[in-house]
């Protein structure tokens, strides 16, 4: 390409020194090299910020700050974020690895798309250890409203975060998700199905440790952000209500899960009327068995 955009990466990092060195590695073996790396440190208490100093020392695209108080993941994003320097904007986890041209793939569809907003892509899940598990396909973007389809390999302008803004805490363990929300509000959104990232699953990551808090959350951002999706068609948004309906009656909020089964059947009777009957009739086994048949006929996420 004529001209090199700077690409700005922030890496939030507490006490990550155990995969640190391979996640800021794999940036290192990126062909595209005009990119700046903010390695966020939140207050670690182990050997990370002498780990971070010895990977700054080697290369002076890597930029550490250290945030005076813990500000745990979505304000030091923010951090990291209002000292970018760069055109395109992304982030990665201290636990994860992109592939070689994950950077020059993103900015290549990205600068011949200039409607897009952002940009994602397929990746394949990895063990503690490193060894490649199943690959993960990134769904379409018209599924956000009951999935995360963005997954850990992305690249956005500068324009989005100027006018979505930063990351809200109030979200935290589904901030990512509720941000690709905001941003296909106001963005299209593209999906790149080529393999690019390489994320860690194991025992101490958050959506392990967590999860419970994690469902608990992600069900109040949804019942906020769903109604205010864009509508790209009334399908969708009918699978985005009976997901809700699914994490309510799980949670057990039956009247939830009733209001959630009104707004998908008014907006898709014939295909909610099957989903909400096996629920009632055939009990979370048998309504599984619709679910996945759903998504392989219609390619929904219900």
């Amino acid at each position: 390409m004529s001209t090199r955009p700077l690409i700005s990466i922030v890496l939030p990092t507490y006490n990550g020194s155990r995969y640190l060195a391979a996640s800021v590695a794999s940036v290192l073996r990126q062909s595209y090299p005009h990119w700046e790396l903010l390695l966020q440190d939140d207050c670690s208490t182990d050997g990370t910020p002498e780990l971070i100093a010895r990977l700054a020392a080697g290369d002076s695209r890597i930029k550490p700050v250290r945030n005076s108080v813990n500000l745990r993941l979505p304000n030091s994003l923010n951090a990291g974020f209002a000292r970018a320097a760069g055109e395109f904007l992304t982030w990665t986890s201290d636990d994860n690895e992109y592939r070689p041209e994950a950077l020059e793939a993103m900015l290549g569809l990205l600068t011949s798309d200039p409607a897009a907003g952002l940009v994602y892509c397929d990746m394949t899940y990895m063990d503690d250890d490193g060894r490649p598990q199943e690959a993960w396909v990134a769904p379409e973007p018209e599924t956000i409203g009951s999935t995360n389809p963005v997954g850990g390999c992305f690249l956005y302008r500068r324009t989005v975060l100027d006018l979505v803004g930063g990351y809200d805490d109030r979200w935290r363990l589904v901030e990512d998700w509720e941000y690709w929300i905001r941003v296909a509000m106001r963005f299209p959104i593209r999906a790149l199905h080529r393999d690019l990232y390489l994320y860690r699953r194991h025992a101490g990551s958050l959506t392990t440790t967590r999860a419970a808090e994690v469902r608990r959350i992600r069900l109040a951002m949804l019942s906020e952000r769903v109604p205010q999706l864009p509508v790209t068609s009334r399908h969708h948004r009918a699978v985005a209500y009976l997901h809700l309906a699914r994490m309510a009656t799980e949670q057990g909020d039956a009247v939830q899960a009733s209001a959630f089964h009104r707004k998908a059947l008014r907006l898709d009777p014939v295909r909610s009327s099957l989903v909400v009957a096996a629920r009632r009739l055939l009990g979370p086994e048998g309504a599984g068995t619709v679910r996945q048949w759903w998504r392989r006929r219609f390619r929904g996420a219900a």
